[in-house]
């Protein structure tokens, strides 16, 4: 066999096991975020279920601590394209930190607040409907640390 021929099939094998060591790192890392999911924690969203173009509209988050222990609401998290049609008028509380913009498909909204022991904290968004369709997206809320995750996926139905 060749020199040429054993650099050939050294590279396959490299390449291969490269490839299926990327593939069961991401699913490991995948199984380790899903586990994260902090405990106690219930997430609400309450909005009209069709506005206008034009509209403005409340959403309401309510985010709910089952434990007897205080937690902290780290970030609150909108994934494209859920945002697509709409625009943020004011939020209630107001962020820490908001970058306004979506950054690799997510617009992350930072508080660092409190929720008390069996409590809740609730934040009001005020939007403004600027484009007519169907936007569903996930929407997560980072609790006590940013990979500890509450997630649900929402959809925001706006009319001509």
């Amino acid at each position: 066999m060749s020199t040429g021929v054993k650099i050939l099939i050294g590279l396959a094998i490299a390449i291969v096991a490269l490839g299926v060591t990327c593939v069961g790192g991401t699913l490991a890392f995948g199984f380790w975020v899903a586990a994260q999911v902090p405990e106690g924690i219930t997430l609400q969203l309450d909005y009209p279920d069709n506005v206008v173009v034009g509209d403005k509209f409340d959403v309401t988050i309510t985010i709910q601590n089952l434990l007897d222990q205080p937690r902290t609401l780290v970030d609150l998290d909108f994934y494209n394209p859920i945002l697509d049609g709409v625009s943020i008028v004011s939020a209630s509380p107001k962020p820490s930190a908001d970058d306004e913009d979506s950054v690799f498909g997510m617009r992350t909204m930072s508080y660092n607040s409190p929720i008390p022991a069996e409590g809740q904290l609730v934040i009001i968004l005020t939007m403004t409907a600027e484009e007519a369709g169907h936007f569903s997206g996930d929407v997560d809320v980072s609790i006590d640390k940013l990979l500890s995750i509450y997630s649900t996926t929402q959809t925001i139905v706006i009319e001509e």
